[in-house]
Formats: structure tokens, C-alpha cells, sequence
């Protein structure tokens, strides 16, 4: 599933390799990665601020609501 808000590309793939985490892009690039268990990895902690917090929040309500990436 894969989704544009706040102007970040948000994309979950169950079928990627395991674990549970949102790649995330801005701009054509990959900027990092979100987690479930450890949240911003491979530099995603970095650009983390309050647009791209509500773009992931939003996103994982999303899929939560589909039963794809509980919480």
C-alpha cells in the first residue's frame, strides 16, 4: 500500500522481508524507514518533525483500519 500525505510518499509492503515498517520518501528519494518496534531508522530520525509524525500517524490509522499494521 503505498500513500502521499503531507508530500511524503508512505509505503508498506507485507510482503518486503519481516518486520513490520513504513519506507518513506520526499522528493524521488527513500529518506528512511519507520518501524514499529524501533520508529525512525536508517536516517529517518534526522527529518522526523511535526508534518511527517501527523503524515505517519495518519498512514498507520490507515493501515490499522485495513489489519495490516497494528499497533
Amino acid at each position: 500500500m503505498r500513500r502521499k500525505i503531507h508530500g511524503y510518499i508512505l509505503q508498506f509492503t507485507s510482503a518486503d522481508h519481516d518486520g513490520r515498517h513504513i519506507h518513506v520518501y520526499r522528493h524521488e528519494r527513500e529518506i528512511g524507514v519507520y518501524d514499529l518496534v524501533d520508529g525512525p531508522i536508517r536516517g529517518l530520525a534526522s527529518e522526523m518533525n511535526p508534518q511527517l509524525r501527523e503524515a505517519l500517524n495518519a498512514f498507520i490509522k490507515e493501515l490499522n483500519e485495513r489489519g495490516f499494521f497494528r499497533r
